[in-house]
């Protein structure tokens, strides 16, 4: 089953009791089956203070319906802008590319070429 990203937002903020996440705080992606990851691109403008603390990161997994989320610090992501692939450095559209392996030895890490392999698996939610 596929999903979108209104449908993954409602749904895990049933789960959660209380709607505190919202299209503003989140990014969403779909398994890629044929690399095995789940991409996203992270406005770096959402890593300035005052435009909240945490990036929400929905991760979904249409064969089994599985949704994941990530609460991930946005000083987590500024502190480590070095070790990760950021596109467009120093203009308008500056993103961080994520490529989270879904793959056993690599869960949650960082699997783009630009990157050193961060991890992420430490900010999984339950």
């Amino acid at each position: 089953m596929k999903i979108d990203k209104a449908t993954a937002i409602a749904r895990r903020n049933q789960q959660l009791g209380t709607p505190v996440l919202s299209a503003d705080n989140c990014l969403f992606a779909v398994l890629d089956h044929n690399r095995n990851i789940w991409w996203f691109d992270v406005p770096v403008k959402r890593l300035h203070t005052g435009l909240g603390d945490w990036i929400n990161l929905l991760l979904h997994t249409p064969e089994n319906d599985q949704l994941q989320h990530l609460k991930v610090p946005t000083s987590f992501l500024r502190t480590r802008l070095e070790e990760m692939e950021v596109r467009n450095a120093h203009k308008r559209r500056t993103t961080i590319s994520l490529a989270l392996s879904a793959d056993r030895d690599a869960w949650l890490q960082d699997q783009r070429p630009g990157g050193n392999n961060v991890s992420f698996a430490r900010f999984l939610q339950s």
